[in-house]
């Protein structure tokens, strides 16, 4: 048999393609600055930069319904209790929100008078941020809790 040649084989025709899209221009984006950040703007009782830079480092102590009640301890009843958190909670908010100089001294003499006015004397009333205690208090008449980053100690002797 006579050999043949086979004829070569020729790969199928492409696709006709869309003609390219003009590429966007690439447009150089504009550099941007950060935007500044500035104090906001004095309030009539302002004391200045340290009152803005305060007010940073501030926690959450500003409103009497964002104070946060931690009980750690409690020998009391129910309603005492209740009434010490209560009238403790205003003090805390109010307090921490005027940036008083002694707001801890003014906040357990608040407590100490209206619990001996209701439930007579002698309370003891501790309120700081730091401090230790090794007391002896009258049965029934103990609390100890934290109100956002306030302690308070409040007890019968």
């Amino acid at each position: 048999m006579a050999d043949q040649e086979t004829p070569p084989v020729e790969a199928p025709p492409a696709p006709a393609e869309d003609p390219p899209a003009d590429p966007p221009a690439e447009e150089k984006p504009a550099e941007e600055k950060p935007p500044e950040k500035k104090p906001p703007p004095a309030d009539k009782g302002s004391k200045g930069p340290l009152d803005y830079i305060a007010g940073l480092f501030k926690d959450d102590e500003a409103n009497a319904g964002d104070v946060k009640v931690n009980i750690k301890q409690c020998e009391m009843p129910d309603d005492m209790k209740d009434h010490a958190v209560e009238t403790a909670k205003p003090l805390v908010a109010v307090r921490m929100k005027t940036f008083e100089k002694k707001p801890h001294k003014d906040i357990a003499s608040a407590l100490k008078k209206e619990f001996d006015s209701k439930y007579e004397p002698t309370f003891i009333c501790i309120v700081g941020t730091d401090f230790g205690s090794s007391i002896t208090h009258t049965k029934d008449c103990f609390i100890y809790m934290y109100m956002n980053k306030t302690a308070i100690m409040l007890f019968k002797v």
